[in-house]
């Protein structure tokens, strides 16, 4: 059994490592080839640029020089000039000198006259000129070293421009224009970071899908495959209807699962034999001896039992989790863009109206959602949830005005809570109570993971094809979703839950007796919640932009936090399962959390809010899986509320404390800067631990009672 199982670890690992790394090569290498590419092909653009600018300027001059006006007495050159410089960031400088190489009129720093060349403006430079790819590589790499590691044996002279100027045939001077050659730095800086998003994200896609693919089809079979040969060596040859039948273990474990069967069948062709004899003491006989036979080798055994898992869950929430994804970088910007003036909403409010609403109606709507997956199951509620959540896709694409946004995201909104709580409850029900924490993680992974993939990919495909089309792709990306939820949603799963839930009416009030479960209600779950969307969605975009950074700057801040998760998040909930210390891996998480936001207090920094974003990462890696782990936990001492009403309950206070966040931190915006509105909420968060601190404390009462007993 051991061996088996270490065979299926040693394939299981080889598998993913090889196929990840040569994702990672294949990756790598496409990134380098972009990036040079990309380098190879701006110069020349601004080249071009540069050449229209110098063209315009020569032409407006040529014009004033063809009717009369000296050349060195133009009037208001300079601020024409000026003027020119400022509708172009990439131009460091433009200047007008005489033939003899006397500067009459300029703009921006003018760089010394001595370094001009005297050959005219040129925008095929040679290096764009090389055919063979070898060496644009090598050409390429080098220019790429010298543009991130500062090479300052690299020549600028190239970034300088100069173009004639002749009345009838004389040379008048030259226009020359001067290339900044910190814009094409900041412009390859910026791609080779979206590559690498992009890289990242791909790599994460690829890595669940791997782990997918080698769990359902090696993982799974070859487990089965050694249950059944053990049966069978042990003498048990019981028939399984739900055998595994997918891949090369798959027909093995059939070849052997139909052996069994032809066996039962010619023991069935017996007992039939015998039923026929005419003498009565004989078939007494013959059938008590077949009997024995029977029951020894369970010759009339069928199984019809196949154990769920949690990969049966974990793709088809990724998928969906992807495709909800894509829309987060530009949900306010689609909304303004589909803004009308004479909306009876203002403008700021309905830019936040589609978030308020989709967290809101996913507030009201996960209480029903857990009732509904104890009443139906949880594959059949994943499949009824995607009605409303294409729905609202499709309303998004074919959206007319910002209101239709808003009523198809809260749409959608109805169908999320609905997947979401059918998912976290089949991977609750699948683990055993030692092994909760890590299936929680698993949970929070796969939406983490789902997030940051998400919000990269769908950035970059809105830049590409525009806003609706990516709902376009969400609603297709749900349906895939559904299929294979349809397939790979199988098994028996603890039925506990739903048993529970029959007999126990007003769960929220008997849990609302459960002093532990409160607690980590009000002082854990509800502020996580409100310093994930006030602090990381809301505030931490604002004061970004206060700090000038770009939009891409703002996303790779807020996808640290996603990075950061994402590893940690598994080995703090595998270290909380080995220690069983939930509650207080939870409390070291919110004191951290707290801390945190304080020490945002005092002179605004990127780097400071950079570091926040990454430490807060850390902290709620350390509490997210353990968190609902702990609630699970702490609700048993009620157990007449079963435990998909429990998870219920816990995502509708989450989703509380998310639409409390922006709220709570807009209001304190508008009294305090950043830093004193962030130490604020980080008060109050170190306050709810402390208070935590004090009621976990106190004794179960059912200890109570088994003390006094």
């Amino acid at each position: 059994m051991n061996e088996v199982k270490s065979m299926s670890g040693f394939i299981n690992s080889r598998l993913i490592l090889v196929t990840v790394l040569s994702a990672l090569f294949a990756s790598v290498l496409s990134t380098l080839y972009t990036l040079i590419e990309f380098d190879f092909a701006l110069e020349p653009e601004l080249l071009k640029k540069a050449n229209a600018v110098a063209e315009v300027i020569h032409d407006d001059v040529q014009l004033a020089t063809s009717v009369g006006i000296p050349f060195d007495q133009i009037e208001g050159m300079d601020s024409y000039l000026s003027d020119t410089l400022y509708k172009y960031p990439e131009l460091t400088f433009v200047a007008i000198v005489s033939e003899k190489n006397s500067l009459l009129y300029s703009a921006g720093t003018t760089p010394n006259l001595s370094r001009i060349k005297p050959e005219s403006f040129n925008i095929e430079h040679p290096n764009f000129l090389q055919e063979n790819i070898v060496e644009r590589l090598i050409q390429g790499s080098k220019e790429l070293y010298g543009i991130f590691f500062s090479d300052a044996s690299a020549n600028h002279d190239r970034d300088l421009f100069k173009l004639e100027m002749t009345l009838e045939d004389k040379t008048l001077g030259y226009v020359l224009v001067g290339l900044d050659s910190g814009f094409i730095q900041s412009q390859l800086t910026d791609v080779f970071f979206d590559v690498v998003i992009v890289l990242v994200a791909v790599l994460l896609v690829c890595f669940e899908v791997v782990m997918v693919v080698v769990m359902f089809y090696v993982s799974e079979p070859l487990k089965e495959s050694e249950s059944l040969l053990q049966r069978q060596a042990e003498g048990d040859f019981s028939v399984n209807e739900k055998v595994i039948t997918k891949g090369v273990f798959g027909n093995f474990i059939g070849k052997l699962n139909q052996d069994s069967k032809d066996l039962q069948a010619q023991f069935q062709s017996a007992v039939q034999i015998v039923e026929q004899e005419n003498v009565q003491k004989t078939e007494v006989s013959a059938k008590s001896h077949l009997q024995k036979i029977a029951e020894k080798f369970r010759l009339q055994n069928v199984l019809n039992v196949k154990s769920g898992d949690i990969v049966d869950a974990r793709i088809p929430l990724f998928v969906f989790s992807l495709a909800e994804e894509l829309q987060k970088s530009f949900m306010p910007l689609f909304v303004a863009e589909l803004y009308e003036a004479d909306s009876w909403i203002s403008k700021d409010v309905m830019l936040g109206l589609p978030i308020s609403i989709f967290m809101l109606v996913i507030a009201l709507a996960t209480p029903f959602a857990a009732g509904w997956v104890d009443r139906w199951g949880q594959k059949p509620l994943f499949l009824i949830g995607l009605i409303p959540a294409i729905l609202g896709y499709l309303g998004c694409y074919f959206a007319q005005d910002a209101m239709d946004i808003v009523i198809a995201r809260g749409v959608t909104a109805l169908g999320y809570a609905v997947i979401t709580i059918s998912c976290q409850s089949y991977i609750a029900a699948v683990v055993s109570s030692e092994n909760r924490a890590k299936g929680m993680a698993i949970f929070v992974g796969v939406l983490m993971t789902a997030t940051m993939c998400g919000t990269a990919l769908g950035a970059i495909i809105a830049d590409r094809i525009g806003y609706q089309p990516v709902f376009l792709l969400s609603a297709i990306l749900s349906s895939f979703a559904g299929v294979l939820a349809w397939r790979m949603f199988s098994g028996k799963v603890s039925t506990a839950s739903s048993a529970a839930s029959q007999k126990a009416k007003g769960g929220l009030l008997l849990l609302a007796r459960n002093v532990k479960f409160v607690c980590i209600i009000i002082f854990c779950a509800i502020p996580t919640k409100i310093i994930l969307t006030g602090f990381l969605y809301f505030m931490v975009p604002l004061y970004l932009v206060s700090l000038d950074a770009s939009q891409s700057e703002i996303g790779r801040v807020m996808m640290v936090y996603s990075l950061i998760i994402i590893p940690l998040s598994p080995l703090a909930s595998g270290i909380a399962d080995k220690s069983g210390k939930m509650k207080e891996l939870v409390l070291l998480g919110t004191v951290l959390s707290g801390g945190i936001l304080v020490s945002l207090y005092g002179e605004a920094s990127f780097y400071k809010l950079l570091l926040a974003v990454a430490l807060m990462g850390v902290a709620h890696s350390i509490l997210k899986a353990p968190l609902i782990a702990s609630a699970l936990e702490a609700a048993e001492a009620t157990p007449e509320v079963g435990r998909t009403k429990v998870l219920g309950i816990l995502r509708t206070a989450e989703r509380i404390g998310s639409v409390l966040g922006p709220v709570l931190v807009a209001t304190l915006l508008t009294l305090y800067d950043f830093g004193e509105a962030m130490a604020i909420v980080g008060t109050g968060v170190l306050v709810s631990a402390l208070c935590m601190f004090i009621f976990l404390r106190v004794p179960d009462a059912k200890q109570d009672a088994g003390a006094e007993s």
